[in-house]
């Protein structure tokens, strides 16, 4: 069993693959209720990192040197068919620095990058550090600039010893997170961002047009750092939707284009 990916059971068949990468201290329960809104002909794969979920016990990494050839690793093995990835804030960045890694390797790249609530990564960090808080500090100021905490984990003791090694791991790897420069990549991508988001400014969002040869959209959309998961956001419908499309017009043109010497 790969640990690092959980597969949503029933469409092991399908032609398209989508790997989900949640947010700083996130796992597969970000993307709760997004198989029943995806189209039947994709699969998902929820990245699973260390130190959260179903590997609450391992230690998180806290840099994304060390993180990336591992989870490259894992999804080498699961990418025998088109795929795309979906990364939400810091799990955009992972899911960018993961198809750089695929590339380095020489093996196939994703069929598009949608990225969500993430300023582009060849732009400096714009906020205060704060992975080096203690607890209460660094909790607060996680609430002060995301919102993203339950007020029930703040309030009780235990929640908060199980959630804090893998967010201050993130936020760390978010703070130290070197950016290298290299080629665009062959894929699109499509940007997403909250219209309401204080954290990601719609500019730094543009600047994701920088990293491919192929086509660049952005779509605001009404809401703050965390728009996927309010009740009337259609992102999933909207992703399965623009992913079905590419992919159909990848297969049309491949099967317009003459044979090499005709």
């Amino acid at each position: 069993m790969n640990s690092w990916i959980i597969f949503c059971q029933g469409r092991r068949a399908a032609p398209l693959r989508l790997f989900l990468f949640a947010h700083a201290g996130g796992g597969s329960a970000a993307f709760r209720g997004w198989n029943d809104r995806i189209g039947d002909e994709i699969e998902l794969g929820y990245i699973q990192l260390p130190g959260r979920e179903s590997r609450l016990c391992e230690q998180p990494f806290s840099s994304m040197v060390e993180l990336i050839p591992h989870l490259v690793d894992a999804l080498a093995a699961h990418i025998d068919r088109p795929f795309a990835f979906y990364g939400h804030s810091l799990g955009a960045r992972i899911a960018f620095e993961a198809a750089r890694e695929l590339r380095h390797r020489g093996a196939p790249g994703p069929a598009h990058l949608f990225i969500a609530a993430c300023h582009a990564p060849q732009l400096p960090w714009p906020h205060p550090p704060m992975s080096g808080l203690e607890d209460s500090q660094f909790l607060r100021e996680v609430q002060e600039r995301y919102g993203s905490i339950p007020r029930q984990v703040v309030e009780d003791e235990e929640l908060r010893s199980l959630l804090l090694p893998a967010l201050r791991a993130d936020v760390t790897m978010v703070e130290t997170c070197a950016y290298s420069p290299g080629l665009p990549l062959d894929c699109g991508i499509s940007a997403f961002g909250g219209l309401q988001d204080h954290t990601v400014s719609q500019s730094s969002l543009d600047q994701w047009r920088v990293q491919t040869r192929g086509e660049f959209h952005m779509h605001m959309v009404p809401g703050n750092h965390f728009f996927p998961q309010l009740v009337e956001s259609r992102l999933p419908e909207f992703i399965s939707a623009e992913l079905i499309n590419i992919m159909g017009t990848q297969q049309h043109e491949e099967h317009d284009r003459p044979l090499s010497g005709m």
